[in-house]
């Protein structure tokens, strides 16, 4: 599998992962906010949880709409720039008392998945006689 194939595939799943999720803060808010990682989560009633589902759910489909097109480059870049909202998260989750594991663990982790998967679609190997 070239490295291309194997960055849409996780880009898919970070799709497929991130929907799920966003769409679990919007519609059954009650499910998901033990797993965000802060010691304290607002209530199941808190508009916060469905902005937060809103941003995860138009983030999955920026990277869908890239990954229907195919555009390797826009997608590199992308995956790039979105991976500063894990990031984010887990700065906040550690800043704020919350679980290390949480914070290195879903937010990090994601966070990580998406560099190198942007890395897998912007660097280009070098061709022979360059």
């Amino acid at each position: 599998m070239t490295r291309i194939k194997i960055a849409y595939t996780l880009s898919a799943a970070l799709v497929l992962f991130v929907l799920y999720f966003g769409s679990g803060y919007v519609f059954f808010p009650q499910t998901q906010t033990g797993g965000f990682g802060l010691p304290v989560m607002p209530s199941e009633g808190d508009p916060i949880l469905a902005v937060k589902g809103v941003r995860d759910i138009g983030t999955a489909l920026v990277v869908l709409a890239l990954l229907l097109f195919r555009n390797v480059r826009a997608l590199g870049w992308a995956m790039l720039a979105l991976a500063f909202i894990p990031f984010g998260d887990m700065l906040i989750v550690l800043t704020h008392h919350g679980s290390v594991g949480a914070a290195l663990g879903v937010h990090g982790a994601t966070c990580a998945l998406m560099v190198v998967v942007s890395a897998l679609l912007l660097i280009r190997p070098k061709q022979n006689g360059q």
